[in-house]
């Protein structure tokens, strides 16, 4: 009797760990939901890459009717500013639009806020079991990229290259200033 109840056992072990599956952890480099990815331009030779000058991005979002904004790296508060020529800034998967300020000089004093507003339609891809689900934005082929007009500017022009946002190996988004 207790050699059958061993064998049953035994068995049911071995049937239990037979179910597990390499799927049942996600592994790095998985893809993941893609961040729209932006280069910026110089205005007037407009096939030259140019730095931009502390830049900030904030997300302006709304809650129970009021608007606030949200600081993108929060991790380190030293990390808020670049001088680089293209920055990647994630879009919500839970909404159609998604609205940022762009913050030009942020720390000398001289800042200058322009309001970007991206407009796209969701699209929930399967990833496996264990990672779930990645969303692909794709831009709104009328009005994906609004710059909201104030007295200076300092973004000149804002031209989408690639509409469909399904990783961060191109470039989505150019801007002149």
């Amino acid at each position: 009797m207790k050699r059958i109840s061993f064998t049953t056992l035994s068995l049911l072990l071995t049937l239990s760990f037979w179910k597990c599956e390499k799927d049942d952890i996600c592994a790095d480099g998985t893809p993941v939901t893609p961040r729209v990815v932006i280069e910026f331009y110089d205005a007037t030779a407009t096939g030259s890459l140019k730095n931009v000058t502390n830049l900030r991005v904030e997300e302006i979002s709304t809650g129970n009717g009021v608007i606030f904004n949200k600081n993108l790296t929060l991790d380190n508060p030293a990390r808020y500013l670049t001088n680089a020529n293209t920055i990647a800034i994630p879009l919500k998967s839970f909404d159609t639009t998604s609205a940022f300020e762009f913050k030009f000089n942020y720390s000398n004093g001289s800042e200058n806020t322009d309001v970007v507003t991206f407009s796209y339609t969701t699209k929930n891809e399967y990833i496996s079991r264990a990672c779930g689900y990645k969303t692909i934005f794709q831009l709104n082929p009328t009005n994906a990229v609004v710059l909201t007009p104030d007295a200076i500017n300092w973004i000149q022009n804002i031209v989408v290259t690639q509409s469909n946002i399904d990783n961060e190996n191109e470039i989505h988004v150019k801007i002149y200033f």
